[in-house]
């Protein structure tokens, strides 16, 4: 897919740095700026104000708590302005079509935002001038929060099968966001799989494939959803169920049979009658993953246990 997508992520009253890193992602996603090109445009707005933050701070003799709180004082915020990113590109992927070339450019920004040098910039924080590191995103630094932004975007956004039963907009957003989720858990970028619409307590995860067919209104965008996992994470989620990984303690262990289970409901979706014409297709390109995931077999070089610290039995 090619189509021109519109972002529209800005409120009234929004700086001209806000604005620039809004165009610079809409410009990304449309394929008019690289992910490496739109990286430094964003790394270079944010050390920028960083920078003339600190130099106004230092410029003011012993400003106040109070002059610092209120925002009379400029300091500098790298950590505000990663947040404001992460809330920018978690928005924009739930405008962006799941199969839209925008999706990957998304997860070539990140990649190519961690790439960048490690040069600190000065940052105020608990009353002290620091310095932080950006872009370290790593499970040492819990991703920058990036995955528990996510988690507050899709509970904010999405609150519960009957609003995406009811609202077609809401329905289609959570598709997109979910294929986004699951490129990047695949990517060992952020990790993504609590939210995965396969897992509890997505209706697709908690319904057996009958309930499922029964009640198609209220299951099929959770169907959807899950379908991007498989499409777009088939391979890692092949590999965490070969090796009967748990993801977190007390949490879900994946195993072959939750894979299966995952085939049969696809199955029982791609060739229902009732399934709309779009989630039938969404099954039949998961089931087709997931044959394919079993003649091409474990990738090691794609593998994200490590990186994430899952937990496997060693037999």
């Amino acid at each position: 897919m090619s189509s021109f997508v519109s972002l529209d992520l800005l409120n009234d009253g929004v700086s001209d740095l806000n604005r620039k890193i809004n165009d610079t992602l809409q410009n990304l996603v449309n394929n008019v700026e690289s992910p490496e090109s739109a990286a430094g445009i964003i790394h270079g707005v944010i050390v920028d104000d960083c920078r003339d933050a600190h130099a106004a701070y230092l410029a003011l003799p012993n400003p106040t708590l109070e002059q610092i709180t209120s925002g009379a004082v400029r300091t500098p915020n790298p950590r505000g302005w990663m947040e404001y990113l992460w809330d920018c590109v978690g928005r924009a992927a739930m405008k962006v079509p799941a199969d839209h070339g925008g999706q990957e450019r998304l997860i070539g920004l990140l990649q190519e935002l961690q790439k960048l040098p490690k040069d600190p910039v000065p940052e105020f924080s608990d009353g002290q001038m620091r310095e932080k590191v950006l872009w370290n995103i790593t499970k040492d630094t819990g991703y920058e929060g990036f995955p528990q932004w996510l988690c507050d975007l899709d509970q904010g956004n999405f609150s519960g099968p009957r609003q995406l039963e009811e609202d077609p907009n809401a329905a289609t957003a959570y598709v997109n966001f979910s294929a986004f989720l699951a490129r990047l858990l695949a990517s060992g970028i952020a990790d993504t799989n609590t939210l995965s619409a396969l897992r509890r307590p997505s209706p697709f995860a908690t319904s057996h494939q009958d309930r499922i067919l029964l009640d198609l209104s209220l299951h099929e965008p959770y169907a959807a959803a899950a379908a991007q996992w498989i499409i777009y994470a088939g391979d890692t989620l092949f590999e965490l169920s070969e090796k009967r990984v748990l993801v977190e303690v007390g949490g879900l262990r994946y195993s072959r049979a939750l894979w299966q289970a995952w085939g049969v409901k696809f199955k029982a979706l791609a060739e229902s009658d009732q399934a709309s014409a779009e989630v039938r297709e969404f099954s039949r390109q998961a089931l087709d993953k997931m044959d394919q995931c079993k003649k091409d077999g474990i990738n090691p070089t794609k593998s994200v246990i490590e990186k994430f610290g899952y937990l496997h039995p060693e037999n």
